[in-house]
C-alpha cells in the first residue's frame, strides 16, 4: 500500500458530556472491527499502521507494537481481552489511522461496495464483474477467518451475521475516507453508544 499522507482537516474530536467515565465498549469493539476490516484488505494492514504511527505523530500515544496489540485488545470480544479501556487520545490515534487508510482505499473500497451492489441486482455476469466479485469474496473470507480467529469462542455472531458485518464496514470506512473523515467517524462511534 502506497501511503499519501495529506495535511489533515483541523476538526477537533470532543468526548461527549455523557461518556466522562471512559470509552464505551461499543466504541472499542467499532474501532477494531474497523481496523480488523483493514487487515482483510490489505495483508500488510498492520505494519501499514506502525508505519503510520510514526509518520502522523502519534508515537507518544502508541510507542510500540505491543502498545498498538494492547489498544486492539480492549475490544471485548477479543480472545486475548484486556481488561483496560481506550483512554481518548488513544481512541483518537486510531481514528486518525483507520481514516488516513481509508482514504488510501477509497476506489477500492467504492470497487467493492458497488460489486456488491451488482450482485444484490443480479448483473455480475452481465456486467463483466466476475473478477472483482472474486476480490470482494476473498475480502469476506478473509475479515471472517480474522474475526473468528481473534474474537472468543464461541462467537457471539453466525457466519452470516461476520459476512454483513464486514460489509457494513466497507460503506462505513467510504464514510470516514473524506474531507471531514475524522469528524464523521469519531461522531458515528459515539451514535448509539451507552454511557
Amino acid at each position: 500500500m502506497q501511503l499519501n499522507i495529506s495535511a489533515p482537516v483541523n476538526l477537533d474530536l470532543h468526548v461527549p458530556k455523557d461518556f466522562v467515565r471512559g470509552c464505551p465498549r461499543s466504541v472499542r469493539m467499532d474501532i477494531d472491527h474497523l481496523l480488523l476490516a483493514i487487515e482483510a484488505l490489505d495483508l500488510e494492514a498492520v505494519e501499514v499502521m506502525l508505519v503510520l504511527i510514526e509518520q502522523l505523530g502519534l508515537e507518544k500515544t502508541i510507542p510500540s507494537r505491543v502498545a498498538f496489540w494492547r489498544l486492539r485488545n480492549t475490544n471485548p470480544l477479543r480472545r486475548n481481552y484486556q481488561r483496560a479501556s481506550l483512554s481518548w487520545d488513544e481512541l483518537r490515534a486510531l481514528v486518525k489511522i483507520v481514516c488516513t487508510i481509508a482514504k488510501q482505499l477509497d476506489t477500492g473500497l467504492r470497487m467493492l461496495i458497488s460489486t456488491h451492489q451488482q450482485m444484490i441486482e443480479g448483473k455480475i455476469e452481465a456486467l463483466g464483474l466476475q473478477l472483482n466479485q472474486g476480490f470482494l469474496e476473498n475480502y469476506i473470507d478473509r475479515f471472517t477467518s480474522l474475526y473468528i480467529g481473534r474474537m472468543r469462542s464461541p462467537s457471539p455472531m453466525s457466519k452470516e451475521q461476520i459476512r454483513e458485518l464486514a460489509l457494513q464496514l466497507l460503506t462505513r470506512m467510504l464514510l470516514c475516507s473524506g474531507v471531514a473523515g475524522e469528524f464523521r467517524l469519531w461522531n458515528s462511534l459515539f451514535d448509539g453508544a451507552i454511557a
